[in-house]
């Protein structure tokens, strides 16, 4: 079965009407996605091209047997924290102060002393991509309740969260079918993951070749790099070709990133949910 656009035609076809608050809030999104180009120059993209990657790869990394089992309501939360994860990224300055008041920094800023608003975002914009959600949920056309907060915590979830937490993520139990929130932002956080390769094109948003910080420069480089990723049911390929002899190592070490993410990502997959992540490796190949 072609995994391609999987989710949505499933949601489609089972709740059409879940599909269309889909496509009402995808309409929004683009022009509040692209806001964190001003704020982050030097950093990869963002933007609505990336939340699609993101959920391509999720169908992708999903395979035929765990999309079949998915319930509806999966699907739509599935979809929803794919456009909505990095939402975060493009608050406007009002939202980051009333939403920084609801964040626990812990030590951040006695750690971080320099850390302007711009850093601050980037290092917790998955806990503001999740007051995002939860103050424009009625404009998002997203349901209330559990559904609301299976969106939340999926989307929170692509980074940093704990999901074998089972207050955080729970089992629940929907009108739409079981919603296996850890199981999700597994899938949601490895997706995010391996999006590294040259076709997550910041040339389509800005010019790479202006990118003069350090972090900038090895970060594009690598992605350019990587020609591009496949996702096979037993492993994760990173098709490489690097632009530079002094990228190599810093792909290797890319590679051994995702690695850990995939094999955190199997682990709360099998501890919290009866489906699994089926991919093992994460492998380079050398054009």
């Amino acid at each position: 079965m072609d995994t391609d656009f999987f989710l949505e035609r499933k949601l489609k076809d089972e709740a059409p009407e879940l599909h269309q608050r889909v496509r009402d809030s995808v309409f929004m999104l683009q022009g509040i996605l692209e806001s964190f180009l001003p704020r982050f120059p030097d950093f990869t993209d963002h933007s609505l091209l990336h939340s699609m990657d993101v959920l391509d790869y999720a169908n992708r990394i999903l395979g035929q047997e765990q999309m079949c089992r998915l319930s509806t309501g999966e699907c739509f939360v599935l979809i929803m924290a794919c456009y909505l994860h990095d939402i975060g990224m493009g608050i406007s300055q009002k939202d980051y102060e009333v939403f920084s008041r609801s964040i626990d920094f812990g030590d951040y800023f006695e750690t971080h002393d320099k850390a302007d608003t711009a850093q601050t975002i980037r290092d917790f914009h998955n806990e503001y991509s999740g007051l995002f959600i939860r103050k424009y949920a009625e404009l998002l056309e997203i349901p209330a309740g559990d559904i609301l907060f299976a969106v939340i915590q999926t989307s929170r979830g692509h980074r940093k969260t704990d999901l074998l937490d089972s207050a955080e993520y729970p089992e629940l139990h929907t009108p739409y079918g079981v919603i296996r929130t850890a199981f999700l932002a597994a899938i949601i956080r490895l997706a995010d993951e391996i999006d590294v390769g040259t076709d997550r094109n910041p040339e389509l948003l800005f010019d790479s070749s202006a990118v003069t910080t350090q972090r900038g420069i090895e970060a594009f480089g690598t992605h350019e790099s990587i020609r591009r990723v496949e996702v096979t049911p037993e492993r994760i390929l990173l098709y490489v070709r690097p632009k530079a002899p002094e990228f190599v190592p810093l792909i290797e070490e890319l590679r051994k990133k995702i690695q850990q993410t995939l094999d955190e990502c199997r682990r709360a997959a099998e501890a919290c949910s009866d489906l699994r992540i089926t991919q093992e490796q994460v492998e380079i190949k050398t054009l």
